[in-house]
């Protein structure tokens, strides 16, 4: 039987992770669902579970809820969020021929990322994770235990495998109309005067590069909005607008426009 579900609840970065200094991975809200299978409900909290994710995420801002499924592109927009990802967590079963030591208890993470930007769903990423070692006052009760058990242990397996955020932005080419998946550098707007814009990166941009204006503050896609960069200054960059699709705003969000194939050579 599946334990009662607990409240959303919005949490500050900052404030969870080991590191108050550290900067935020994800420039962004993110909304993370997360789920613990019913068969590893004695061992890991679902308020714990909740609290690894957030950190192993690493956003500006996370709202973090229990549920079962990932969150549509609706409930993206609805949240403001940047990503959107549903993170599982369950008992692993003992692997035939596989070394497994008796005095800890072994799962697996899974993870399910949707960029609200576009969409784009990447691949599920599954760790398998193993316990600190149970103590015999442990063996009996793992709810009181449950932080000592699994908290460093999976800090530690987590850290060692990055989450990847999908990157890719819908664009379109000039051969018929077809719709293609293109990756890039992003960014935001954090200024406009006139023509100029100026742009905060995660870096990747190159001088006289065609970026496009993909996405309102909201996080609510729009067609693009051609700039061209004029400068770069580290993770900075200023850019002029030569798109007619509109006027880019402060805060919106920028990718690295999609490279437009060459036409085929004639026979």
């Amino acid at each position: 039987m599946r334990l009662p579900r607990l409240a959303a609840v919005t949490v500050l970065a900052a404030v969870l992770t080991a590191s108050a200094d550290a900067a935020p991975r994800v420039q962004g809200h993110v909304l993370i669902v997360a789920d613990v299978n019913e068969s590893a409900q004695q061992s890991m909290p679902a308020e714990l579970w909740r609290k690894l994710v957030v950190d192993y995420v690493g956003a500006r801002t996370a709202t973090a809820e229990d549920g079962t499924a990932l969150p549509d592109e609706a409930r993206c927009r609805s949240a403001h969020a940047l990503y959107a990802i549903f993170a599982t967590f369950e008992r692993a079963m003992r692997l035939p021929g596989v070394p497994q030591d008796p005095d800890r208890v072994y799962g697996i993470a899974r993870f399910t990322v949707r960029n609200c930007l576009t969409g784009v769903v990447a691949p599920v990423k599954a760790v398998r994770v193993e316990s600190d070692p149970l103590s015999e006052a442990q063996r009996g009760d793992f709810e009181p235990a449950s932080e000592r058990t699994w908290d460093r242990a999976i800090r530690t397996t987590l850290a060692r495998n990055p989450l990847d955020l999908p990157a890719a932005t819908l664009t379109t080419t000039t051969a018929g109309g077809v719709t293609i998946l293109t990756t890039g550098a992003t960014g935001r707007i954090v200024r406009v005067d006139d023509d100029v814009v100026y742009i905060q990166t995660s870096g990747g941009f190159v001088l006289y590069q065609v970026v496009d204006d993909v996405a309102d503050r909201d996080a609510k896609p729009h067609p693009p909005i051609e700039l061209v960069v004029q400068e770069v200054n580290g993770k900075y960059l200023t850019a002029t607008v030569t798109g007619k699709n509109g006027r880019p705003r402060v805060g919106d969000y920028v990718q690295a426009a999609a490279a437009i194939p060459s036409p085929a050579p004639p026979r």
